[in-house]
């Protein structure tokens, strides 16, 4: 995995929200979220699934906040309001990363995830030096499935029953980018 000397978050998203790191001071935030959003993001969030308690996410906010040059635990702020996370996932070889993100059902529509996944995508490529960024949504989560096309990525298939949610196994969209595509 391509590593990184110094954090490249915070970054200032505009209109008053920042991409930044999570810290261990944000679980209760993050707790409180992802309670208020459960049913609607646990259709596409596998990691709803093992999230019961606020112990469980103790744990793994304690596993991405272990690491600050990690970008696994990338949170969208607005002063104290935790809107949404947004991460980003280099593989062990330093070859590929993959965006993950959900946000906040009153923050949809409004660009934030687009914009934090084009800053982390600047990350990928300018910073770390990777050759390719994947986005993988569901089939039909439309929404999700947006960011990567408003981005510029191109569709590469479906890797079938993929993903898991609350309803079982389902298809994902897999979409591609490659470096010199980003910035041609």
């Amino acid at each position: 995995m391509a590593s990184l000397p110094v954090s490249p978050l915070p970054v200032d998203l505009d209109d008053g929200v920042v991409l930044r790191h999570y810290e261990m001071t944000d679980l209760d935030a993050l707790w409180s979220a992802i309670e208020a959003e459960r049913t609607r993001l646990a259709v596409w969030m596998p990691f709803l699934r093992d999230a019961k308690t606020i112990e469980d996410e103790r744990g793994w906010l304690g596993s991405v906040t272990a690491d600050p040059r990690g970008l696994a635990g990338g949170s969208l702020w607005r002063a104290d309001d935790l809107l949404g996370g947004v991460g980003l996932v280099p593989d062990a070889f330093g070859v590929v990363a993959e965006i993950g993100y959900w946000v906040r059902s009153t923050e949809e529509g409004r660009g934030l995830v687009t914009r934090a996944c084009r800053a982390l995508i600047d990350i990928a490529f300018d910073e770390l030096g990777l050759h390719r960024v994947v986005i993988r949504a569901g089939v039909e989560n439309v929404r999700s499935r947006a960011v990567p096309e408003r981005l510029g990525f191109t569709y590469e298939g479906v890797a079938r029953e993929e993903g898991r949610g609350s309803g079982g196994f389902y298809d994902l969209a897999v979409y591609g980018l490659l470096d010199r595509e980003w910035r041609p």
